[in-house]
């Protein structure tokens, strides 16, 4: 048994950048949706329970807001030291989805275990970044990012524990 407590880094694995600390923790939640399964003969009691997915999120916060990180979140580029926020209205997340790699912290210092990371390889980025300007509370990129399906992977994963080929390159 392993107990384990600490932060994460987030790598973004298309680029091979860190996204830079974060604020108030990395959340990564893996939840089942089920339909029951019911007869006329047993009424109201289900006589089977059928997953009809399993659906991956992971919520984070990034402390450095720059305009490279907003960019990403937002799904437009730098261009001359500035971005354009756009309506994307239509915009598919999952096609302009980033390879993502959560590495915890062991000991103080990033992890270079592949069997302890976690690669979202369909990462679609849903930003609401929170500048607030005032003396108190800090500015930070806070996103939800869902992991879809990656259909060019055998089984069709929405994440990968542990060792990877695709995640060697970090």
């Amino acid at each position: 048994m392993a107990y384990e407590l600490g932060p994460c880094e987030i790598i973004n694995v298309t680029t091979g950048l860190s996204l830079g600390k974060t604020m108030g923790g990395v959340s990564l939640k893996l939840e089942e949706s089920t339909v029951e399964l019911h007869t006329d003969q047993d009424g109201e009691n289900p006589v089977d329970e059928v997953i009809t997915g399993t659906k991956v999120t992971v919520e984070a916060s990034l402390a450095d807001v720059s305009l490279d990180n907003l960019a990403m979140s937002l799904k437009t580029t730098v261009v001359s030291d500035q971005i354009k926020v756009l309506p994307h209205v239509g915009t598919s997340l999952f096609d302009n989805a980033k390879e993502l790699c959560l590495r915890p912290y062991v000991n103080g210092v990033v992890t270079t275990d592949m069997k302890k990371m976690v690669l979202i390889p369909k990462a679609g980025i849903r930003a609401a970044a929170d500048l607030t300007y005032n003396s108190k509370d800090q500015r930070v990129i806070k996103m939800t990012i869902t992991g879809y399906p990656d259909s060019t992977l055998t089984g069709s994963p929405c994440a990968v524990f542990g060792a990877s080929a695709k995640s060697a390159v970090i």
